[in-house]
């Protein structure tokens, strides 16, 4: 009869443990490991490892330049978009409502001196939608780009942007 009112406890004890919420989000440099929907870390360390490595974008050798930092109002400004592509079915740097890359980044909070931004639709790893931008001359060139400081991105579905920036002094 003791082993029947023990059940019930560590049942409850297990759920317990099973729904512990994870707080260690950030890795060893403090960047986010997981945001917008995107393995933070894992896409910003391969877009470091090329920028730091240098790379051929289409027909033109790109020297190697600094690594990006992460910018959390990049990431909102990329999530945003994707977001509205996603819930309205089109897929275009232009918004429906006429706003721009830099106009999302600005009205997120970034005030820039340069700004960019990569899209992609379709792809369902970080892998893949790095390798699809790597292997664009356009969107390599801004992954390669030395005016681009900090990054962004989020992702909604299967639509995914990436933002850059670099802040007014």
């Amino acid at each position: 009869m003791r082993y029947k009112n023990i059940l019930p406890v560590a049942f409850v004890m297990l759920s317990f443990i099973a729904c512990k919420k994870e707080t260690n989000n950030t890795d060893a440099s403090g960047r986010p490991e997981f945001a917008y929907n995107v393995k933070v870390s894992s896409i910003l360390d391969m877009v470091n490892q090329v920028r730091q490595s240098g790379c051929q974008c289409g027909p033109e050798s790109m020297p190697p330049v600094l690594p990006l930092a992460w910018n959390d109002l990049l990431g909102k400004a990329a999530y945003d978009h994707s977001k509205d592509m996603q819930e309205n079915s089109y897929f275009d740097h232009k918004g429906q409502n006429g706003s721009t890359a830099g106009s999302r980044i600005k009205l997120a909070g970034y005030q820039w001196t340069a700004a960019g931004e990569n899209i992609a639709w379709g792809q369902t790893t970080e892998q893949q939608v790095f390798n699809s931008w790597i292997n664009s001359s356009g969107h390599c060139k801004n992954i390669m780009s030395k005016h681009f400081k900090e990054m962004g991105i989020g992702r909604s579905g299967n639509y995914w942007t990436q933002t850059f920036g670099a802040r007014a002094n």
